[in-house]
């Protein structure tokens, strides 16, 4: 089982400093009329003053018809644009920079067009760019910046967030509102320091995604550390790809921001 954070010590060593967000990447199916949701619209309520930032994703990116044509899905989007504390993100795949601009601006325009659907609100905020590449190089830079441009101009007040997967170059930093600093499994975490990793000046614009959490993790304790440090989200996940949920898992995390 995984900690409660009302039984971690480390609370009282790192008092809260500035609030942390959940960055929770939303890749499971909703179910018939958004059941398989029910567990999260019940923690994100119960938790009005936590922001989530939630990544939708239904087919490693939105499709390619205008607007959504399940049912479940757009029950679900609709569902949690309701919610006051939630802030809405499009998947998009940038292929470590071998995806063409092109198909990842036309995945970007998608979403955009989500915010005309008038049957329902399933409009999206702003957009998390995966598989971005960490390369420390012009190309990259001058690329993650056209792609970030195309967002905001898509997106009314779109935010943007870059995921490479792993310490990316300060330069990166300029194009985006967030960026993922790590994702991977606890213990590499904990072995690399990857908090100490994070320039101070990053650390608010930072998040950490944390896979393949193991039972009986101080999700308490380590949110709290995360705070402290000014940690900008956090998300802790069952498995590798986000397609497993643990709604008492995402309830202390919860908890704990």
């Amino acid at each position: 089982m995984y900690i409660p954070c009302l039984l971690t010590p480390l609370l009282l060593l790192f008092p809260f400093s500035t609030a942390i967000d959940i960055l929770l990447p939303l890749y499971l199916y909703p179910g018939e009329s958004a059941t398989a949701w029910s567990s999260i619209f019940t923690t994100i309520s119960t938790h009005s003053t936590v922001q989530f930032q939630v990544i939708i994703n239904p087919n490693s990116g939105p499709g390619t018809t205008t607007f959504l044509t399940d049912e479940n899905l757009i029950t679900g989007i609709s569902k949690l644009n309701s919610f006051t504390n939630v802030h809405t993100l499009g998947y998009v795949l940038t292929g470590y920079g071998k995806r063409d601009n092109a198909a990842v601006n036309a995945d970007v325009d998608v979403y955009a067009k989500w915010s005309g659907y008038a049957d329902a609100d399933i409009h999206i905020e702003g957009i998390y760019f995966d598989e971005v590449s960490n390369d420390n190089t012009t190309e990259n830079f001058d690329r993650m910046e056209i792609l970030s441009k195309h967002a905001r101009d898509s997106i009314s007040d779109a935010s943007v967030v870059f995921n490479p997967g792993y310490r990316a170059p300060e330069q990166l930093f300029e194009f985006c509102d967030l960026m993922v600093e790590f994702e991977h499994q606890l213990a590499d975490y904990q072995a690399e320091g990857i908090l100490e990793q994070i320039p101070g000046e990053y650390m608010s614009k930072s998040a950490v995604q944390i896979i393949e959490t193991p039972e009986r993790t101080d999700v308490g304790g380590m949110m709290a550390e995360m705070e402290q440090k000014g940690l900008g989200a956090v998300f802790f996940g069952v498995d590798c790809c986000y397609k497993v949920w643990d709604g008492k898992l995402l309830e202390m995390m919860a908890d704990a921001a």
